[in-house]
């Protein structure tokens, strides 16, 4: 845990001062560090990862030559190209080399991450594309020593906190005969379960974005979330915490240096790994996460406090509750569809819990019927637009695109 939140934090660094200083993304604020990370615990890591940004590239490139989509659009389908990539390479590296890899724990499949790469390197000007990506591929390999320099040198401190690289699972312990610390927690989620919540995930939070321009807690948090809360119970109120702690802090530091977008974003989720690290090396006996969750729920304290501290003040409540509301029936299909360990929320005290779910959803309820009535009605926004039809000082009037009663014969 330590390791791994060590080289997060060097690895936002880099990217925050890159950002700020020469104004390179290095394929997205957490590429590096999470390339890096997984690496460090799958070895064919880059081989799925390479291929699934080669091939959201190349469907951006056929996009934008063939087809007028930009923005949003060119975003999710490099998102999407890169996911299913990732997993037609890991079943076929898991076919492959079965001793290796397996399909069905592979961490580096069903990743948005080649995705946002693909979309963060189209978006740099093709002078800069090379250097970029020799200042990706030298940050990558530095990370990487960094993190076999630590796992052999505080092999013991390590164990301090709930483990991540050092578990059984993880290729880095082989490879440097580190002995394993702890037992990975029981597989309890088929992983078909995980391969149809990540593309509905993103249907609901792009359909949130078009509709009501609210912007969600983020793409895979919610779900992902639900997910570590079937292991243990406490990430949930972990993550609340977290969120509200890291939100006034980000909202400070804001006011005081200016800071915004990239470089918000990056201090916010940098904060979020200090935040879990603390949690892990203080309290980890008292509450127990595996280290797993602990750590990328860190992550989601700051993606979460950041686009909490985008949103307006007055559609922060709304945010909040429909943000929960989507938790609880997400969950509450969890609940149906595998069974809840010992540790997992929902396998005592159901009444009380069912009780606060109702509650939790009815307030979500109210406020999307709020959203849902602040959408104009299509003919008067038509009407009230400035290409409606008008007369201005006896000029005449004109027919708007935006009005529904214009004749094909004008």
């Amino acid at each position: 845990m330590i390791v791994v939140s060590i080289i997060m934090i060097i690895g936002l660094t880099l990217g925050a001062l890159a950002a700020q200083l020469k104004s390179y993304r290095l394929g997205g604020v957490m590429v590096l560090p999470i390339l890096a990370i997984y690496t460090l615990r799958e070895f064919f890591t880059p081989v799925i990862f390479i291929i699934g940004t080669v091939a959201a590239w190349i469907s951006l490139w056929v996009l934008q030559e063939y087809t007028l989509n930009y923005g949003r659009r060119l975003f999710l389908s490099a998102v999407s190209t890169g996911v299913i990539a990732t997993i037609l390479t890991g079943f076929v590296l898991s076919q492959v080399f079965p001793n290796q890899l397996s399909f069905e724990t592979a961490e580096a499949i069903t990743s948005i991450f080649p995705g946002i790469t693909a979309f963060n390197l189209m978006r740099v000007s093709p002078g800069n594309r090379r250097a970029e990506l020799l200042i990706i591929g030298c940050g990558y390999l530095a990370l990487i020593a960094v993190g076999v320099l630590l796992l052999w040198l505080f092999p013991t401190f390590v164990t301090q906190t709930p483990p991540f690289l050092t578990l059984q699972i993880s290729d880095i312990t082989a490879w440097i005969e580190l002995r394993p610390q702890g037992s990975p927690h029981s597989r309890v989620i088929p992983g078909w379960i995980v391969l149809i919540i990540l593309p509905i995930s993103i249907f609901i939070y792009e359909g949130f974005r078009q509709r009501y321009d609210h912007r969600l807690v983020g793409i895979v948090i919610i779900p992902t979330l639900g997910l570590f809360t079937v292991q243990s119970s406490s990430v949930v109120i972990f993550y609340t915490l977290g969120a509200t702690i890291i939100y006034y802090f980000i909202t400070y530091i804001q006011y005081m240096t200016l800071f915004y977008g990239r470089v918000l974003l990056t201090v916010s989720i940098l904060l979020g790994t200090i935040y879990s690290l603390i949690f892990g090396v203080f309290f980890s006996q008292l509450v127990l996460i595996p280290g797993v969750s602990l750590f990328f729920t860190g992550i989601f304290v700051g993606i979460g406090a950041y686009n909490l501290n985008r949103v307006s003040r007055k559609t922060r409540l709304a945010h909040i509750r429909i943000d929960a509301g989507l938790f609880v029936i997400s969950y509450t299909l969890l609940f149906f569809l595998i069974d809840i360990p010992v540790t997992g929320l929902l396998h005592d005290n159901l009444v009380f819990y069912i009780f606060v779910g109702i509650m939790i959803v009815a307030l979500a309820v109210i406020e999307m019927y709020r959203l849902e009535q602040s959408i104009p009605d299509a003919t008067a926004f038509a009407s009230e637009s400035a290409f409606a039809r008008s007369s201005v000082d006896g000029i005449g009037s004109y027919e708007s695109s935006l009005t529904a009663d214009n004749q094909e014969d004008k």
